[in-house]
């Protein structure tokens, strides 16, 4: 946890009150709510090499143009001193803190009409589509200081080269290495939110506003589009056998890509590969969990075990993961 000096010192370059902090989450970063002047902000607090700033400020600067052009987003907020960040180091550690005005609404509920359907996925390829557009023509704010680009993964864990483990870090390889090959074209690659899911924005009425750019990098817009999928697949499906999912994800995609194509066109080639990145979405989900993990199988959940079971016997019979078996 970040030490009570460090948030001390957030609210004095963000010019709030430290006792008006909540603690939010911990996973990639550190979380926290605050208000000010009745109105509810983020704090995230990123623990990073002091070179990684560059990205984060990458990171804000491409909202902040996105903000500009018309996309709802959430907008970070400025230091006293007129920064996007601010720093701090504490025993040999690097801090890195940014504040977001908190986005207006509510999460989705697939139970609420009003909250999960086809009004909601039409304006999430909306959002999208406004966010791929003006990616073609944004140029970064300084040369140099940019977000990576997409590449393939690298695990130099042991745990995961025998068995079942193996066979899922194959599948990996595999996807990663037809992904690579794919050509990296100015219509179809270019600056992506990269983890844009249901949870990263809320529903006010007919708007979604977006947050959390702390994934984004160079990508495939169709990579993006399958992030969507895969995510609308995972918590959104009526259903939960392998049929009603992959029905499902026929029916979002129609209706989140009548949303996207109001915005930015996408060559049918493209368009095409979606359930193949969805795969990879798919795949790269069991690395989330298992890129540290030191081999004893009693630290894995029965979630997670059943869920590498089934994905090994999908993969032993050359499917797709459910919601992944699809033509576009």
């Amino acid at each position: 946890m970040v030490t009570a000096d460090i948030l001390s010192k957030a609210a004095a370059s963000f010019d709030f009150d430290v006792n008006t902090l909540e603690f939010v989450s911990h996973s990639t970063n550190e979380v926290y709510r605050f208000s000010k002047n009745n109105e509810f902000y983020f704090l995230r607090i990123s623990v990073k090499p002091l070179a990684y700033a560059e990205k984060i400020h990458a990171e804000l600067e491409w909202i902040h143009d996105l903000v500009h052009h018309g996309v709802n987003a959430s907008l970070p907020i400025l230091t006293k001193d007129q920064q996007l960040t601010a720093l701090y180091e504490e025993d040999g550690q690097c801090f890195i803190a940014a504040v977001f005005r908190m986005a207006p609404g509510k999460f989705f509920d697939k139970g609420n009409r009003h909250l999960w359907g086809t009004d909601i996925y039409h304006a999430w390829g909306e959002t999208m589509g406004k966010m791929h557009k003006q990616s073609k023509s944004y140029i970064p704010v300084v040369k140099g200081r940019h977000r990576d680009h997409w590449s393939k993964s690298e695990f130099s864990n042991p745990n995961l080269q025998h068995g079942k483990y193996r066979v899922l870090l194959d599948k990996l390889q595999s996807l990663e290495d037809q992904i690579d090959s794919l050509p990296r074209e100015g219509n179809a690659y270019g600056l992506i939110h990269n983890d844009f899911h249901p949870y990263n924005f809320m529903i006010d009425g007919d708007t979604i506003t977006v947050f959390d750019f702390d994934d984004c990098i160079y990508g495939w817009y169709a990579l993006d589009i399958a992030i969507a999928a895969a995510h609308a697949v995972w918590w959104g499906s009526p259903g939960e056998d392998r049929m009603s999912k992959n029905e499902f994800a026929r029916r979002f995609l129609d209706d989140f890509l009548a949303g996207y194509f109001k915005h930015h066109p996408l060559d049918s080639h493209w368009i095409q590969r979606i359930p193949m990145f969805m795969d990879y979405r798919n795949i790269c989900s069991f690395f989330w969990w298992l890129q540290d993990w030191d081999g004893d199988e009693s630290k894995l959940n029965d979630f997670q075990k059943n869920a590498i079971t089934e994905a090994v016997k999908i993969i032993a019979d050359g499917r797709s993961f459910d919601g992944c078996e699809i033509e576009m």
